[in-house]
């Protein structure tokens, strides 16, 4: 009887330290986000809800193709995208009135109604397939995993904005990006942005930076901006 009695309250006391630990667990992930390296590649998991961390976690296990961060709140999308600018964003389980705002806050994807773990991988191996992880433009060398830049074989330190900037036009070399594309990738549609000069800053202070390349960088005026290669 009385070893019966020990045996129920070792159990009632394992049972409660395991209901403390679920609980803590559920108010961390409301908190802070959590960072798994995959061999070369980063992913960040931005995301509150446990079931749902869980399942992205599951179905992203092994080798990633490239860096990703992963949220289900789009409202967050901007500052994981200022705070990351060539690291993809990903956007999970949102209904389907969200996918146009999550894309036009600066999503790299978003996926609505019940998570497939299928999708979210093939829309990872599609993103991975667009940003090769190094680009090459004459004198350029950029790597937007690790979201460095190197000109004629040197490190070129570059702020947020101006690597956001470069990554943008670099994408799509020769082609002419309107300031309107430029400000919702780079600034997202920020309207302080829009009614000051700021892009036109931005892209004088990188011209700058490119030295004796700085022609690469071609203002077409009452258009936007383009990158050329150096014949």
């Amino acid at each position: 009887m009385r070893v019966a009695c020990a045996r129920r309250r070792r159990r009632e006391r394992v049972s409660h330290v395991r209901a403390v630990v679920a609980v803590n667990s559920r108010l961390a992930g409301a908190t802070a986000d959590r960072l798994l390296r995959h061999q070369a590649a980063t992913l960040r998991l931005a995301v509150a809800e446990p079931t749902i961390r869980a399942a992205v976690e599951r179905s992203l296990l092994g080798p990633l193709p490239c860096s990703l961060i992963v949220t289900s709140d789009p409202s967050r999308v901007p500052a994981l995208r200022n705070s990351s600018p060539a690291t993809p964003v990903v956007v999970v389980a949102l209904r389907r009135a969200q996918v146009a705002a999550a894309l036009d806050a600066g999503a790299d994807a978003a996926l609505s109604g019940a998570f497939r773990p299928a999708e979210l991988r093939a829309r990872v191996r599609a993103i991975a397939r667009r940003i090769q992880p190094l680009e090459a433009l004459g004198p350029l060398s950029l790597d937007r995993a690790a979201g460095t830049v190197e000109l004629d074989g040197t490190r070129l330190e570059l702020p947020v904005r101006e690597l956001a900037l470069l990554c943008c036009l670099a994408a799509a070399p020769g082609r002419v990006l309107t300031k309107d594309e430029l400000l919702a990738r780079c600034w997202h549609g920020d309207s302080a942005a829009r009614r000051s000069r700021t892009l036109e800053r931005c892209v004088a202070r990188l011209r700058c930076r490119l030295g004796r390349h700085g022609p690469m960088l071609v203002t077409v005026w009452g258009v936007g901006y383009r990158l050329d290669a150096p014949f």
